[in-house]
């Protein structure tokens, strides 16, 4: 999977060969309510690097709409991640957890940034210019993707209008869609994530007497699928 921003340092040098700092597994986690998560971040530079963690709300998630903003610190924080600042050794991996702290009452995006900054954040940076046979400097900045999930999260869909509406407190992961008219049926794939009060305009028109049948993922239950029939 792709890093969700990809920073490119304009020292290159020709013929060199590149390389990332970073690697970051898993891409996509979710939090228990009251619970915590694991983001195991590894350093592919055979240098002690020191990394730095943020975390951004997603405000309406997989829509056009979408962007972030800071999360609060302190109590108001719905989510933190720990530690935020760390020395990662060359070759070397750490843990970090993303801890919920306050309760939602539907399932809320975040986006967790990891990204190598240079030297200790103690000290003043240093200049270390690279020499002919050195690697060209890739920065990147992996996003993970965390959902934070609420204590008693249902899943529940309206069709009204040729529209999908989420009306349950779950993220709707739609996989695909069969339509079925008389003794023809349709199957759309559709692959789109479909947050708590947001809704997904269908790749057709459903025909009156008509029967749907919606494949789904949750957030907690990972690739299991799970199905509902609507009639429009």
């Amino acid at each position: 999977m792709r890093p969700h921003r990809l920073v490119l340092l304009l020292f290159l040098l020709p013929a060199a060969p590149v390389s990332a700092n970073l690697d970051v597994h898993p891409m996509r986690v979710h939090v228990e309510a009251g619970r915590s998560t694991s983001i195991r971040v590894h350093a592919q530079s055979p240098r002690t690097q020191y990394v730095k963690a943020t975390i951004k709300r997603v405000i309406a998630p997989a829509t056009g709409a979408e962007h972030e903003v800071d999360e609060p610190a302190g109590d108001a924080a719905a989510a933190v991640v720990t530690p935020a600042m760390f020395a990662l050794a060359g070759g070397g991996s750490r843990l970090v957890r993303v801890i919920a702290l306050s309760p939602v009452s539907e399932e809320t995006a975040f986006r967790v940034y990891f990204e190598g900054v240079r030297g200790d954040p103690g000290e003043a940076p240093t200049d270390a210019p690279d020499t002919a046979s050195a690697t060209i400097g890739v920065s990147l900045v992996w996003g993970v993707l965390v959902n934070l999930l609420p204590a008693d999260g249902r899943a529940a869909m309206q069709l009204v209008d040729g529209h999908l509406h989420n009306r349950g407190t779950l993220r709707l992961g739609i996989r695909r869609i069969e339509h079925c008219a008389a003794s023809a049926c349709t199957t759309h794939d559709i692959e789109r994530s479909v947050y708590p009060g947001a809704a997904l305009a269908l790749p057709f028109q459903p025909e009156p007497g008509a029967r749907l049948r919606v494949d789904y993922r949750l957030s907690r239950d990972g690739y299991r699928e799970h199905q509902q029939i609507l009639l429009p």
